[in-house]
């Protein structure tokens, strides 16, 4: 159904943190389901999405944004949203819009000279009272206004399905018929219809379908978009036009109307409205008027069918449509600057979650199918969500709904007080090799509860004196076999605090030094054999060594380069890579993972790797696992 719009290297690290869990799992796959975890009450569930609405067919924000920043004329856009259709005219067809506010109700009516069934019904301004009776009759009476306050019975009854109330002419927005309501008078072109049905009485206005559109383009699109893009904006309106023309006569309801008049069918609101002692709206807009006119009788059509299609449409898309009797398409448009839905973000207090699911207070809840179609693996098919009270498993339009969600197209967030903790357990012990005191555990799960990342902690635990020290020492013993000398630790720990190193330099410049050299046999060729078992994890072969041992003592390369070459190469980072996945992940790495974070050490160093890495959610997960709340 339609629904309402709505209104280099540095470059690199920001992509790498942003995209962490992607090259973590080898590609753009559903995240993996949450571990359950105690709540604590207070904690916020934050949902992050795109688009507004259903998301089938037409976007709206994406009309607009195909026309005016790409060009399209109306037939393009419509061509792109409703693959396997077709353009077609119809012409002006009768319809038949149920006014849903009025089921079960009586109706009251004022108009100037009004008509029953095309007999006229006194003269002047005369209201109409109808009221459906257990017999499928209608029994009129008249009143001098909306509020009577006598109401005299018309002689006669009428049948059912009998009763047509019009006006005897309707040249000007003051002559058309007008519903009372309880804030003012409601006016419609075409005339009303009231019948009882399964029950209850019902109204319906009879209505050409060109005036019809006249009520409906500018609910659903605003008449502002015409001149948006220098006129432009007009293309995106006439497409509004053809799909609310085909969605409207492609419709049946169960109460025999062709339509409803919100926005469980296309949203619809008259011509005009007045509201008590206040001047009369008009509900038309010029730019939507020339709009339909220009598209006079414009549908969608099913080839070789003849039928009309259901053209359904929605708010903004998010970036990709989510398929369905239209193919499913990518929605550059939608990106369209003044589109506040194509990313949003929502967060939703855990126990309002919790009670809107149903489930008690939720422990878990996880995104476990998707779609395929979009960025985060498109729209969500399936959330397992376990409670205080039970478990359960839930369709994305579900949890939208029972959320309040803009679309389905979402991913969730969620870190409780024991998550948090789970998660500075785990870089603790990961990255300093021992558990977090009692102060560092208090300090940094609050700072994550706050909205601290979990990269920004990894960072920050990588730049203090203890990593520093832990990896400096690391590196004496992997590579020269020893223990620091005092004076050795510190003065590497006064470069790196100033910047001149990394933590990561450390180890390489010692297969530098005359040290490494020496332990090594005092060879070329030794000492390259021990570079490639130390480094690559095996063997040099002749071939490599016939590469290698020349440049030892070359001009233009020297021991330094030899080493950089060796440290540097797409062989080596994947194995650093890889030993990354190890301790932090404790799993072997994929394939597509390992190189994309091969290239991302290769050209950032591996601090990006680290912080990207540990900062994932496949991290966060595990940590829950191992060091649970």
């Amino acid at each position: 159904m339609p629904a309402r719009p709505a209104r280099a290297v540095a470059r690199l690290a920001t992509l790498v943190l942003v995209a962490a869990v992607a090259l973590v799992t080898g590609g753009p796959v559903p995240a993996p389901a949450s571990a359950a975890v105690p709540a604590a009450a207070g904690d916020t569930l934050t949902f992050s999405g795109h688009g507004w609405g259903h998301g089938r067919g037409m976007g709206q924000y994406g009309a607009l944004g195909y026309a005016v920043d790409h060009g399209w004329s109306s037939a393009q856009i419509l061509d792109h949203y409703y693959g396997g259709t077709v353009a077609a005219n119809v012409g002006s067809r009768p319809i038949t819009v149920e006014l849903t506010a009025l089921t079960g109700k009586e109706l009251v009516v004022i108009g100037r000279d009004l008509r029953v069934n095309g007999a006229a019904v006194g003269s002047g301004n005369v209201a109409l009272l109808a009221r459906a009776q257990a017999d499928g009759s209608v029994q009129l009476f008249t009143g001098a206004s909306c509020a009577g306050p006598t109401w005299t019975p018309l002689p006669g009854s009428f049948r059912a399905g009998a009763v047509d109330i019009g006006t005897a002419s309707q040249a000007g927005f003051d002559r058309l018929i007008r519903v009372c309501e309880s804030a003012g008078e409601r006016a419609y072109r075409g005339s009303l219809t009231v019948q009882r049905v399964s029950g209850s009485q019902m109204t319906f206005n009879k209505i050409a379908s060109e005036d019809y559109l006249r009520g409906v383009v500018p609910r659903e699109s605003p008449a502002s978009w015409g001149s948006a893009g220098g006129g432009r904006g007009m293309q995106a309106l006439m497409a509004q036009a053809v799909a609310a023309r085909s969605y409207a006569l492609s419709g049946t309801r169960p109460s025999g109307a062709t339509t409803c008049d919100t926005t469980a069918c296309q949203v619809y609101s008259g011509a005009a409205f007045q509201a008590w002692s206040q001047p009369q709206t008009i509900l038309d807009a010029t730019a939507t008027n020339q709009a339909i006119d220009a598209t006079a009788g414009v549908v969608r059509q099913v080839p070789g069918t003849g039928a009309i299609a259901r053209t359904e449409f929605s708010s903004s898309t998010g970036g990709y449509t989510a398929g369905g009797v239209f193919p499913a398409v990518v929605d550059l448009g939608d990106a369209v600057g003044s589109n506040p839905n194509h990313d949003w973000v929502a967060p939703i207090a855990l126990a309002t979650a919790s009670a809107q699911l149903g489930v008690g207070t939720i422990r878990s809840i996880a995104v476990t199918q998707r779609n395929g179609l979009g960025a985060d693996g498109g729209r969500v098919l399936q959330v397992a969500v376990t409670g205080a009270a039970g478990s359960r498993t839930m369709t994305g339009n579900q949890v939208r709904v029972a959320l309040g969600l803009k679309s389905d197209w979402f991913s969730i967030s969620w870190t409780s007080p024991a998550e948090a903790a789970s998660v500075v357990t785990a870089l603790y012990a990961d990255l300093l090799g021992r558990g977090p005191d009692a102060t560092g555990l208090r300090t940094w799960t609050g700072r994550l509860l706050q909205g601290t990342s979990q990269s920004e902690l990894v960072a920050t635990l990588t730049r203090s004196d203890e990593y520093i020290n832990k990896r400096v020492r690391q590196a004496y013993v992997e590579v020269l076999g020893r223990e620091p000398e005092p004076a050795g630790a510190a003065n590497w720990l006064d470069v790196i605090r100033r910047g001149g190193q990394t933590v990561d330099d450390v180890q390489r410049r010692f297969y530098d030094s005359a040290e490494y050299f020496d332990r090594s046999g005092g060879t070329d060729a030794g000492y390259v054999q021990r570079l490639y078992q130390t480094v690559l994890g095996r063997a040099a072969s002749a071939a490599d060594l016939a590469v290698w041992v020349p440049r030892m003592t070359s001009p233009e390369f020297g021991r330094g380069r030899v080493v950089d070459g060796i440290w540097f190469s797409t062989e080596a980072a994947k194995r650093r890579a890889g030993a990354y996945y190890r301790v932090f992940l404790q799993r072997e790495p994929d394939g597509p993972g390992l190189q994309g974070w091969a290239d991302v050490l290769l050209r950032s160093g591996e601090g990006a790797v680290r912080t990207g890495i540990a900062g994932s959610q496949e991290y966060r997960n595990k940590a829950v696992v191992r060091f649970p709340g």
